[in-house]
Order: structure tokens, then sequence, then C-alpha cells
């Protein structure tokens, strides 16, 4: 299968909005890269110095890249929907098209994601890779596929690191956003009882099924498509994840606040540093106590307890 790339390199405070439009069109797959990925963009034959600033690499610049199927049309929506984010944001977004094939998107990913570790104990290790794991270790088997979530990012670390150090072990757990399927993996090998994992994306249920198939534990996580929003509001939890953007996290916050038990926790990550302030008041309005905060360049992950109705 073929996939059309849509890359926009645009500064990293629309960054969430511009994710908000690829998803909001049917993505399969949002990836926010950082400044070092918008240099890349120099080297392109398309690239035209004089579509940005003379002070360009004096900004906060970032890289949002989605993937649509071959077969949609979605560049013009694209570009009638990132008008408006420049007119809102008074910045300019430019965008990149190309294609990518299933074969060369796995060829990438075999190049250039190994093993690695989160923390003290939490060993994330593709599929194609041989590890014998310390004591200690909790091994995550991940083939990303073409969903978001390899524990390379730094939301994906931050929301990896609260589990590791917050899940004690019996929790029943939602995966809001699940992506390529990592935290609720994760999640159930260091301890929990259940997770209910959902996203819209069906690329990345697809994906995620097969990664829960792939660590053994369909038993104990059950991944579906759909709005999580919805589907929350018929459970009782003692854990939220989301890994997410901050616009949809201040959604999900009061649906999650009902579902949670009191004491429950809320993980919320991706979250870009200058949308932080709306989602710490979001959390406080939901009748949360924030007990933790991550930061990574441009990233704020944060943990945050159920104290209140």
């Amino acid at each position: 299968m073929k996939w059309k790339e849509i890359s926009v390199v645009t500064e990293g405070i629309c960054a969430e909005a511009v994710a908000g439009i690829f998803h909001q069109l049917g993505s399969g797959g949002v990836v926010i890269e950082d400044f070092q990925a918008a240099r890349r963009y120099e080297n392109q034959h398309s690239w035209n110095p004089g579509m940005f600033s003379p002070d360009f690499y004096d900004h906060d610049f970032v890289v949002i890249k989605a993937y649509f199927s071959d077969e949609r049309q979605v560049l013009e929506d694209v570009e009638r929907l990132l008008a408006k984010v420049e007119a809102n944001f008074g910045v300019k977004c430019r965008v990149f098209l190309d294609e990518v094939k299933d074969e060369d998107w796995e060829e990438s990913w075999k190049k250039y994601y190994h093993t690695f570790k989160v923390g003290d104990r939490i060993v994330i290790k593709p599929s194609w890779e041989e590890y014998e794991p310390q004591a200690g270790e909790i091994v995550v088997e991940i083939d990303p596929g073409m969903a978001f979530g390899t524990g390379i990012h730094a939301s994906t670390r931050f929301c990896l690191r609260f589990l590791d150090k917050y899940l004690k072990g019996g929790e029943k757990v939602v995966d809001a956003g699940c992506g390529s399927g990592i935290l609720s993996i994760a999640a159930v090998k260091l301890g929990a009882a259940r997770v209910w994992a959902m996203d819209i994306d069906d690329v990345a249920v697809k994906v995620a099924r097969e990664n829960v198939k792939l660590n053994g534990l369909e038993d104990k996580i059950q991944v579906e498509e759909g709005d999580i929003i919805e589907k929350i509001a018929q459970l009782e939890v003692d854990m939220v994840l989301a890994n997410i953007t901050a616009e949809v996290i201040n959604e999900l916050l009061p649906e999650a606040a009902r579902a949670l038990k009191e004491g429950g926790w809320f993980f919320g990550s991706g979250i870009v540093d200058s949308r932080f302030p709306g989602v710490q008041q979001k959390l406080d309005e939901c009748g949360f106590v924030i007990e933790e905060i991550l930061t990574d360049v441009d990233w704020v992950g944060v943990a945050a307890r159920k104290i209140r109705k």
C-alpha cells in the first residue's frame, strides 16, 4: 500500500492546531518532530529560503507529519485549513508532499529504531531485534508500523515514566489515543489488571492489536476504534493515560474525572509548553491535584491525582 506523507514546517506554537487538522481529516498517523527535523527540509529540492524569514533558525520550528492512504485527495483541505491556522496564530505554514510505501516505512524503522531503556525497568524492544532482559526489567515488544508511539518521543517517555512510578498493580486503565499500544502493553506488564485502549485512527487500532498479540496480552487489553470521550463515560477506572494533545486533553478531562475513582491518576502528555497553562487550569476545575511535571525542550507531561468531584 502507498501512503501520502504530508509534512508541515511551522512554528511550535501552532503544532497542536496543525496536528488537530490532520486528525480531523482522518490521518493514518500523525507525528510531531522538532527543530532539527525542520532543518532537514533545507536540503530538499523544493526548499526555497525565501519562503521563510531571515531569522528562521532563531524560531522554535517543528515539523508535523501526517500519513493518508494514496487514494485520499486531502491536500486542498489541508491547505484551506492551514490558512486559518496562519491567520489565527500569525505564522507561516509550509507544506511538503512525499510518497511512502508500507515496505519503505518498515525498512526505515528497522534501520533506525533499536532496543532502548526508559527509566530503571522498562525496555522497549522492536520485534525484529533480540534482547536478553536483565533482572527486574520489563520488556515491551513493539512493531510501530504506521502508528505513532515508539517510546522515542518525549511525550511517550513521560507516560512510561509515570506508569513505572505510580502504577502499583491491579489497576483498571484507559489508554486514550493508544497509537501503537505501547502504553497499554507497558501498563499490563507493570501490573495493571485491565486496559481499555482506544484510537480514532483505524491504522493505529490495527497496529495496536498486532502489538498486543505480539506480547501475548489479548486477555488483558481491549483495543477499540472510536471516540474515547464517549466510551470512557461507561467505565470506572483507576488510571487514564492521554498521550495526545492539549486540546483533546482538555475535552477529555471532565469525562475522565467522572470515570476515575477518588485518588485515581491522570497522566497527560503530548502537550506543547505554551498550552500547558490551559491544561493546568482544566485539571484544577475538574478536581485534580498535580503531583509531578516532566519537561523536555518544548514538551510537557503531567501526572495528576483526582481528589474531588
